[in-house]
């Protein structure tokens, strides 16, 4: 029986052992997540930029009564196709090289060219006035006579 008692003891001295090696430890908490300090006063909700689109523009539109010395060339050439020839005569270059000619304004362009504004304008007008000849039209092939 001693054994068994000496048995008992030696493990409650080994438990006593353990126990006094082991270290505390701190039970594990959480950290608290940082309150954020909201205003006082509500704020508006955020909401996506609205784009604003600028007010439709009538398209300028060129008629004879308004062919004047601020007229871009492109505009005048596509409104009125005879006006072509007149600028040609007078210095317009329409190669790849220059096309930045379209660009210009008619008084820019009597100015680089040697021209008087009104004069050139004056033959415009009169060359825009000038109704479209009429090409004749060309038949393929000749109607069947039966």
């Amino acid at each position: 029986m001693a054994s068994k008692r000496r048995s008992v003891a030696a493990k409650a001295k080994k438990t006593k052992k353990n126990a006094k090696v082991a270290k505390f430890v701190r039970s594990r908490r959480t950290p608290k997540k940082a309150e954020t300090k909201r205003p006082a006063t509500p704020t508006a909700v955020m909401q996506p930029p609205l784009i604003i689109e600028p007010p439709a523009r009538e398209r300028y539109r060129i008629t004879i009564e308004n062919i004047r010395g601020d007229t871009s060339i492109g505009d005048l050439l596509v409104a009125f196709p005879r006006t072509r020839e007149i600028l040609v005569k007078r210095g317009l270059r329409l190669e790849a090289e220059d096309a930045g000619d379209i660009y210009m304004n008619l008084d820019a362009f009597s100015a680089m060219n040697g021209l008087k504004t009104e004069n050139l304008v004056q033959e415009l007008v009169e060359t825009a006035k000038e109704p479209p000849s009429q090409m004749p039209v060309i038949q393929i092939a000749a109607p069947s006579v039966q």
